[in-house]
């Protein structure tokens, strides 16, 4: 990083001295194998909701400037067999990238730009819109390749802190970053190589799928739900936890796998994995500001038990995540995927022939607990923020958490096409009744 002079003459299509090419880190390739597979579409959404009307030439003019700030952003993917990288690109025109609609959350237009597709072989590797009625609806897509859920957080920080700067002085220019680390040999540095490898022997790869059940062939809807958890419900669930001494993660975690052993139906005592993705930012400098792909991977696999009560399941999948934390397995699960992929994509694919190696399964991913500093817009107040992952594909399933003044939203990015809606409000109930809390009928 380093700040460029401000110079009010230059022009706002400069390129700085950026390189033409950029290696791809192994999180960012992991991410493009799964969407190679069908695994999951590699895209995140954010919506903000506003309380009023933002100013959409200072947001414009935000949007523009997040990718002076981070230029990775307006370079393109190639999947080259050996070494895949990312392509500088000449300067995006605004257009293709924020528009403000009129219309609601509820509206055919809202819907197709959540689904419509965001190809990492084309810049910019993200999408704005606002969506204007009584109150805006801002709606982000990117990448997943580019940025994990901690860094969809740190990107929208970044666009309402620009905000705020122009609000202060229209001819503001942020520092732009020079320089893409390659972000898991950094971690892998700052972790210790040692732990990375001692924690070897323990972790668990992708294993055989299971999930949600594929009802048809066509793959090509998308379609997002939501449930809140109001506060006093949420102050339950965080005083069971207490109380039982585990984390909420450990709670929705759970939740989740026994909703799907319910709803799956899968015999007694097969092991069935799970995936959570663990924010890494912690082993970086300044890392919780960081944008790009800083996700480790626990995997957990636990088994259905017959007569097993909530709190029997909790304290097993406590115990599994206590045991992987102390190894920090997730260093050694970075470091798997440094030396799987270091050869390019022939180990992989060697895996995916003569094993039962698969990348759908449930995933977990919880964002925690959002700072409104991360939403602060100025003068217009945001009442809510919501974040989807990737669509998982069936038989993958992928639910997100994540809270907001004292609200959690759970969510559901799926394809509306292979499941029933109905299937996913099923699971959406089975976990809200399965979480501690709820309120008597």
């Amino acid at each position: 990083m380093r700040p460029i002079p401000r110079d009010p003459e230059a022009p706002r299509d400069e390129t700085f001295d950026l390189p033409e090419k950029i290696l791809c880190s192994s999180t960012d390739r992991m991410v493009s194998i799964g969407m190679e597979s069908d695994a999951s579409d590699g895209q995140g959404r954010i919506m903000v909701f506003f309380q009023g009307h933002i100013d959409e030439e200072i947001l414009a003019r935000a949007v523009d400037l997040t990718m002076r700030a981070e230029p990775i952003l307006t370079y393109r993917f190639v999947n080259h067999p050996w070494r895949p990288y990312w392509q500088r690109t000449a300067q995006v025109e605004q257009k293709c990238h924020f528009k403000v609609m009129e219309g609601t959350s509820s509206d055919k237009e809202f819907s197709d730009f959540m689904a419509r597709p965001l190809s990492p072989t084309q810049a910019p590797q993200i999408r704005v819109r606002v969506f204007r009625s009584d109150n805006d609806v801002l709606c982000i897509r990117l990448n997943h390749m580019i940025m994990d859920g901690g860094g969809a957080i740190a990107y929208l920080s970044m666009l309402s802190s620009l905000y705020r700067e122009l609000e202060r002085d229209p001819e503001y220019l942020p520092t732009v970053n020079l320089e893409r680390m390659q972000i898991p040999r950094e971690v892998l540095r700052r972790g210790g190589l040692l732990p990375a490898i001692r924690g070897l022997p323990s972790i668990q790869v992708p294993g055989s799928t299971w999930g949600i059940n594929r009802e048809g062939g066509d793959c090509s809807g998308r379609a997002f739900i939501t449930r809140t958890i109001l506060p006093d419900r949420l102050a339950a669930i965080r005083s069971y936890a207490r109380e039982e001494g585990v984390t909420i993660n450990d709670v929705l975690l759970t939740a989740l796998y026994r909703s799907l052993f319910v709803l799956v139906d899968p015999p007694m005592g097969q092991p069935l994995r799970a995936e959570v993705p663990i924010n890494l930012r912690r082993y970086l400098p300044d890392g919780k500001r960081a944008i790009g792909n800083v996700a480790g991977i626990y995997f957990i696999t636990i088994d259905r038990r017959d007569g097993e009560d909530f709190k029997g399941t909790l304290q097993r999948v406590h115990g599994i995540l206590e045991k992987k934390k102390e190894r920090q397995e997730e260093l050694a699960e970075m470091l798997f995927i440094e030396l799987v992929l270091f050869p390019g994509m022939f180990l992989i694919e060697g895996l995916a022939k003569f094993t039962n190696f698969q990348i759908a399964h449930p995933v977990l991913s919880n964002l925690g607990i959002i700072d409104p500093k991360v939403v602060d817009f100025g003068n217009v107040p945001v009442e809510d923020v919501h974040f989807f992952g990737p669509v998982q594909l069936p038989p993958g399933v992928g639910m997100g958490a994540s809270t907001f003044h004292q609200r959690m939203t759970l969510s559901f990015s799926y394809c509306d096409t292979a499941v029933r809606p109905s299937t996913m409000e099923q699971l959406f109930d089975l976990i809200l009744e399965e979480l501690p809390g709820r309120m008597p009928c």
